[in-house]
């Protein structure tokens, strides 16, 4: 005996990829399959209570349209408010930033024209000691990713002396202020006989000596923006591209990108905006055990700073964290997947397909489903819920959103 049934007749037969679509309206993504139009805006699903976590991972192979669905999703986020910070290994997303009219900020470009890790985000308080536990804060980050290693209580003694001293002499101040002070600290305490003042003395020659490259060796362009130049701060507009592919310096993901991070946790703190924080290529930046730390933090206080993250990575290998000591070395840095609810899944294979599946938690149909996606096809699990999602780009998407356009 036969039955003639319908397409909303498809969702019992299938339950494990026929979820209920979102219930938001703002931001189309595409057509869901079985479904219609698909919506996805994870600020209006945080507020409904339909998720606890706002904070989405993209996984797939090269080539099948991971990076063209983000940048129509910042695109679309944009067009209706919301504003958007983008970490930019590949040199992608300039057109998408010109044609929102944003800023960018390029590493390793010359001599002067890096960050300024002494800056103040916000401005200049009245209050000088939030000032200089600010400026304290991203000298500690500063100097661990420089060491690649947390800095002993005599480096912090020695950092704060020297700071305090810099900000006695001037108002504004920057890192080669600061590299001034602690060569006069090496200076002035040579030859003492305490064993006290030699240690101390001894610590600040050694911090010189590594600071010094920044400043006038061969990592300059990373830390070593002048406290006049406004370019050496975090300005936050409507959407700001930090762009990680033009500097060819080693030091950039080692030390400018948490340095970066430590900065903008600060003017996100004073802004009252709603943001996404886009990571292209998140293996490079997880492949830094510097960068690790900071991209936990800014999933877990996601809710907290106002933001969603995005980040971008081909496979569950991307996820392993070198040397990570506090899971043990090569464990997959499961921080992240715990703090995200929403995972969209391009074309994978058998192998890494099945790795996925394990991470995610994905069923056995969810799994066979990855190798059969195609270019622009995906797999959404949200809070649970899972669909299978065709990307629609408009024609003006198309063109600039299109990674495959220097090949072609």
């Amino acid at each position: 005996m036969s039955y003639w049934i319908t397409s909303r007749n498809l969702g019992a037969l299938f339950p494990p990829i026929c979820g209920t679509p979102p219930r938001c309206k703002s931001v189309y993504v595409g057509k869901s399959r079985l479904r219609g139009p698909y919506f996805y805006n994870p600020f209006e699903l945080y507020s409904q209570g339909v998720l606890t976590s706002p904070n989405l991972m993209v996984f797939g192979q090269i080539g099948y349209g991971k990076s063209a669905l983000v940048k129509a999703i910042l695109n679309r986020h944009l067009e209706i408010g919301y504003r958007v910070c983008i970490l930019d290994p590949k040199g992608e997303y300039q057109q998408l930033t010109q044609m929102n009219s944003g800023s960018s900020f390029a590493f390793g470009t010359k001599k002067g024209a890096g960050l300024n890790p002494l800056s103040f985000q916000g401005g200049n308080p009245s209050n000088g000691d939030a000032v200089h536990l600010e400026r304290l804060s991203n000298l500690v980050v500063t100097f661990s990713a420089i060491l690649d290693r947390p800095i002993s209580s005599l480096e912090e003694y020695v950092i704060e002396n020297a700071l305090s001293n810099c900000e006695n002499r001037h108002d504004l101040v920057d890192m080669n202020d600061l590299y001034q002070e602690l060569q006069y600290l090496a200076r002035s305490q040579e030859g003492s006989a305490e064993n006290r003042y030699y240690e101390e003395s001894d610590c600040a020659r050694s911090l010189g000596i590594e600071l010094r490259r920044y400043l006038f060796g061969d990592l300059i362009g990373i830390i070593d923006g002048r406290k006049a130049d406004p370019k050496a701060n975090i300005e936050l507009g409507r959407i700001l591209n930090v762009d990680l592919f033009t500097a060819s310096n080693p030091g950039v993901m080692a030390v400018g990108v948490p340095v970066f991070l430590s900065l903008l946790k600060n003017a996100l703190s004073k802004g009252g905006h709603k943001y996404l924080i886009a990571l292209d290529e998140a293996w490079m930046a997880l492949s830094s055990p510097g960068c690790v730390g900071f991209f936990r933090s800014y999933w877990k206080l996601a809710r907290s700073y106002g933001i969603a993250n995005i980040a971008v990575v081909h496979r569950s290998e991307d996820l392993l964290v070198p040397g990570d000591q506090a899971s043990g070395g090569g464990q997959i840095a499961a921080g992240l997947v715990s703090d995200s609810q929403t995972f969209i899944i391009f074309h994978l294979d058998p192998v890494p397909a099945r790795k996925i599946g394990g991470l995610l938690e994905l069923t056995e149909t969810e799994i066979s489903l990855l190798g059969t996606l195609k270019r622009g096809s995906c797999l959404w699990k949200v809070a649970g819920e899972t669909f299978i999602v065709d990307v629609q780009l408009t024609d003006k998407e198309r063109k600039i959103f299109d990674t495959d356009a220097r090949m072609v």
